[in-house]
């Protein structure tokens, strides 16, 4: 009997194991899809604007900067995936420096603008310039790509905002889309790696790990992520950060 008992433990460590690498497949997925929106739209700007016959060298110019800006954030995300698989045993290491979180939203909004013209949700920024914490920014990054994909991919075609405010030792972002809304039961669980609301499979395509990404990041800068929603009206996620989290996180 003890054998068998030690066969069925070794099985279930061989199974856990399996199921942990199809997990940071499917997290790397979904994190390099993403990025590769803004990237497809600008290469698709630029094309049209060769098509056209009359593209002027400031334009092209400026296109191609906005492109490489793209492919370099895209090779920065990829790099960085192992960090992300860290998160859960601990191993995870911020490279904290100060971060202008206005600055991050301003440039992930430019990023994702291909995105959300075509789900015809447009992305309004407000936050005061120069609202800086000690942060790891690729972090930050992250966080605010999430959400903000969220939003598009939920929002219903409307008007997102994004918000910025300094709260003494901690800045707070807020993310506000008025599409279809989460479930009071769903709120608890839609941060779980893997997990979605029920009835938002159909809509949109992924493996439901954007929002765990968005906790486990911001719990490792020392911050939480909280919802407010309601069904049919939409979706308030709050993300704070204090400024100065601990080192060695």
């Amino acid at each position: 009997m003890a054998k068998r008992s030690d066969l069925e433990d070794r099985i279930r460590e061989l199974t856990e194991s399996v199921q942990a690498r199809d997990a940071f497949i499917a997290t790397i997925g979904h994190e390099l899809r993403n990025p590769m929106t803004p990237i497809a739209g600008q290469v698709s700007l630029l094309l049209h604007l060769v098509r056209k016959g009359k593209p002027t060298q400031e334009r092209l110019v400026a296109g191609l900067e906005r492109l490489e800006w793209l492919i370099e954030l895209y090779m920065k995300r990829a790099t960085t995936l192992l960090d992300v698989s860290r998160i859960t045993t601990g191993k995870l290491t911020l490279e904290l420096t100060p971060v202008d979180v206005s600055e991050v939203l301003l440039e992930v909004a430019a990023a994702l603008k291909p995105l959300a013209d075509h789900a015809r949700s447009p992305v309004n920024v407000v936050a005061p310039e120069g609202l800086v914490g000690n942060y790891d920014r690729l972090a930050v990054e992250q966080i605010v790509e999430n959400l903000f994909s969220n939003a598009i991919k939920y929002g219903a075609g409307k008007p997102i905002e994004a918000t910025a405010e300094n709260a003494g030792d901690a800045v707070i972002l807020r993310v506000l889309d008025r599409g279809i809304g989460i479930s009071e039961a769903d709120q608890a669980r839609i941060f779980d790696r893997f997990e979605r609301a029920v009835g938002r499979d159909e809509r949109a395509g992924g493996f439901g790990v954007g929002l765990w990404i968005v906790c486990q990041l911001a719990e490792a800068l020392g911050g939480k992520v909280t919802v407010e929603s309601t069904v049919g009206k939409g979706s308030i996620f709050t993300v704070i950060l204090p400024k100065a989290p601990r080192d060695g996180t």
